[in-house]
């Protein structure tokens, strides 16, 4: 993959709150790439925070997000759209009996510093929440992307591009 980085590593702060009970709700997150000059994010680390699910009796409640490179709602790692995710989970039995559950993947690429979690050399990132069997809405992710931007040679940027319209 031939790259060179013209930038420095910087933050990308998003968020998205969702508007209606148990309804996914999509934030756009405009990354002004300029396609002329081939220029693509190197997206090295994302961090995600979600709110916390209802504690209902005898209910299992969700919330969810995931930064996609398309709008494309919520999606698991198997989707090739998605860049991260997480969820928060609790199971409640009877009053006062519940287990919660927290997960959040991938955060960064491979240990090695060369090697990116994501590249993007499309113009938007979308941040999607959505809540599961909660009373009330409560969805709200925030999203801190770590990224740099670089410039990308034709069959690079040619490729990376075919990567993200065709999966």
């Amino acid at each position: 993959m031939a790259f060179k980085y013209t930038s420095d590593t910087f933050q990308i702060s998003a968020s998205a709150q969702e508007t209606v009970v148990n309804t996914a709700f999509t934030s756009t997150i405009n990354l002004n790439l300029d396609s002329l000059s081939r220029e693509i994010l190197v997206v090295q680390y994302v961090d995600l925070d979600i709110t916390t699910p209802d504690i209902l009796p005898n209910t299992t409640t969700k919330m969810q997000c995931s930064l996609n490179n398309a709008n494309v709602g919520i999606v698991g790692l198997a989707n090739p759209q998605g860049i991260a995710i997480a969820s928060n989970s609790i199971v409640a039995g009877l009053a006062g009996d519940a287990v919660s559950f927290q997960n959040s993947e991938p955060r960064n690429g491979q240990q090695a510093a060369d090697i990116p979690l994501f590249i993007s050399a499309t113009d938007d990132l979308f941040l999607t929440v959505k809540g599961t069997a909660n009373a009330a809405v409560l969805g709200l992710a925030q999203v801190r992307i770590f990224a740099r931007r670089a410039r990308a040679d034709a069959d690079t940027y040619a490729a990376i591009l075919t990567a993200q319209f065709n999966s």
